[in-house]
């Protein structure tokens, strides 16, 4: 791909505002601090937008939109975007700027990002200007400098508004454009808030007010992240779990955004696949994002605000069980329907039987996409972002809320695993330091007669406990394994939370195969009156080996439950 052409006819007034309110020199400035709040749209929203009234007074005062044409470099190996960076050479009327800016989304919707910008006299890149930048010693070596091309262009029609409201004021910046790599493009419409006047509060409630109008959702890509997914020919990706980034110098407030932000980012993260794609695996991450912050919020419940954590929390609920048919089924059909029905293709009782699951999933995906597209799911999103970022529990003071993460971490850690280990049958140490383990020792034996003794509901409930823990231990790893905020070093540290992790795993993993065993039984059920065919299908479901397998799943569980019982604390 060529840079665009120098002799395109593109506007020239104003070029200098398209980028902040001060227009760039001809040498490298301090990194300028980007901080704003972005928002996708479908064009037709615009229309609805128009029914805002502040979006409407703003948009009949607002300036001519103007025309922006972006090229974009990388490696051919995305070296730059490998250290979350972007680089571009951005032309407005007979003005180019070459912006280079670190950092990405810390969360859906939320982007906090370093610039390093300049003007340049062409469309050649100006490798004295990134000397002064984080990544001068990437930009030094003559190996990536040869390998830096243009990858993508990105053209905008963008609006700048305005908004004032109840005293606070923000900048409303409305991009329409197409991103282009050779023959495909993609069309894009975003919003981007900077607040000018007020609080973080007042910026999302201004966006809270839009989306409430039209059907504005937290946007998770950035313009150089959507041209960089075009350029490799990628469809939209199955987010898995984002790693939180925490450190030891991090407080357990701050802990908290991260794991919050990390939450958010992957839940918004999978939206794409889940309407565009249909994927199985999305209405999976979804559901994992979702129960991820959920269990964050028990968490740090002592730093929290009780009454808005439960009521988000119950938010959260509500969506993961919209999503919950549809995951059943399809961990019902993957697994027992489609097995079963792969050995006699053409058993006419087993062909009706895949036709009816095939047909109850489409009806439980249309819910979960109709509930991912609803006002209450986008409201749900704003509102846990601005828990997140701009809650009352961030005021006064608050010792738990400032105290070093790594010791609320251990507190925290202690006192799920003595619940899980308790519920167990075992005998959890009091306060286990770096040679004890958790537990007392425990045989297989006994292990699995206190599995056996729980009820249903009991075993639930354990269920979900060791969930928690398990996402504790995942959140907190990078304090401990490598983080040097214990006494133990790095490589024991991480060999115990590794033995620590695989033995929740295999408990929750083999807990969740018991507690499947009865979701094809309760699937069944749900067809009321069956036609004969179906009804033979549907007897076939109940596993001959049901009770072996319990008892196989029972025996792993009791073995895990010795492994975890014998873990040596990550945390000391």
């Amino acid at each position: 791909m060529s840079p665009p052409d120098q002799d395109a006819p593109i506007d020239d007034a104003g070029a200098a505002d398209a980028i902040g309110d001060a227009a760039p020199t001809d040498s490298p400035i301090a990194p300028l601090r980007e901080i704003e709040l972005k928002l996708d749209l479908d064009r037709t929203a615009l229309d609805a937008l128009r029914g805002h009234a502040a979006f409407a007074a703003a948009l009949a005062k607002a300036k001519a939109p103007r025309r922006l044409l972006a090229t974009y470099f990388d490696t051919p190996d995305g070296r730059l975007a490998a250290h979350g960076a972007s680089l571009r050479i951005r032309r407005e009327g007979r003005v180019r700027i070459q912006t280079l800016k670190i950092g990405s989304g810390a969360a859906a919707g939320l982007f906090d990002r370093d610039e390093w910008e300049v003007r340049v006299a062409g469309d050649t890149l100006d490798f004295d200007a990134l000397a002064a930048t984080p990544l001068a010693k990437l930009f030094a070596k003559r190996k990536v400098r040869a390998a830096l091309a243009p990858l993508y262009a990105v053209e905008t029609r963008r609006r700048i508004l305005s908004l004032d409201e109840s005293g606070a004021q923000a900048r409303l910046v409305l991009d329409e454009g197409t991103v282009r790599v050779g023959e495909r493009s993609e069309p894009f419409c975003e919003i981007e808030l900077e607040l000018v006047q007020g609080t973080h509060a007042d910026l999302f409630r201004i966006a809270r007010g839009l989306a409430e109008a039209a059907p504005l959702s937290l946007g998770t890509r950035s313009k150089a992240q959507r041209g960089a997914a075009l350029a490799a020919g990628e469809g939209p990706r199955i987010v898995k779990q984002v790693p939180p980034g925490l450190t030891p110098a991090m407080s357990a407030g701050e802990a908290f955004q991260a794991i919050a932000r990390a939450c958010l980012k992957q839940l918004a993260g999978n939206e794409a696949a889940l309407r565009e794609q249909r994927a199985p695996g999305a209405v999976h991450q979804s559901r994992v994002a979702l129960r991820r912050l959920r269990a964050a919020l028990s968490l740090f419940a002592p730093i929290l605000e009780e009454g808005p954590r439960r009521a988000l929390s119950a938010e959260l609920k509500w969506m993961a069980d919209q999503l919950g048919a549809a995951r059943d089924l399809d961990v019902v059909i993957a697994t027992v329907v489609e097995p079963m029905r792969a050995g006699d293709p053409e058993d006419p009782a087993l062909v009706r039987l895949s036709e009816a699951f095939a047909a109850r999933r489409e009806e439980a995906f249309a819910g979960a996409l109709a509930a991912s597209s609803s006002a209450r799911y986008r409201l749900m999103q704003i509102d846990a972002a601005a828990f997140v970022e701009a809650g009352n529990w961030r005021e006064g003071a608050n010792a738990t809320r400032d105290e070093p993460v790594a010791r609320f971490a251990r507190r925290s850690l202690r006192k799920r695993a003595a619940k899980v280990l308790a519920g167990l049958g075992c005998t959890p140490t009091a306060k286990p330091g770096r040679r004890d383990t958790l537990a007392e020792p425990i045989g297989k034996g006994a292990a699995r007669r206190a599995l056996a003794a729980l009820s249903i509901e009991a075993r639930h409930d354990l269920r979900i406990a060791v969930k928690k823990l398990r996402y504790a231990t995942e959140f907190f790893a990078g304090i401990f394994v490598g983080g040097e905020a214990g006494d133990l070093s790095a490589k024991a540290a991480g060999a115990r939370h590794e033995a620590t992790l695989d033995a929740l795993e295999a408990l929750q993993e083999d807990l969740g195969a018991l507690n499947d065993l009865a979701v094809g039984d309760r699937l069944a059920a749900s067809f009321p009156e069956p036609d004969p065919l179906l009804a033979e299908g549907l007897a076939r479901l109940a596993r001959p080996d049901a009770e072996d397998a319990a008892a196989e799943h029972l025996a792993a569980a009791a073995k895990a439950v010795k492994r975890l019982a014998s873990a040596k604390p990550f945390w000391a």
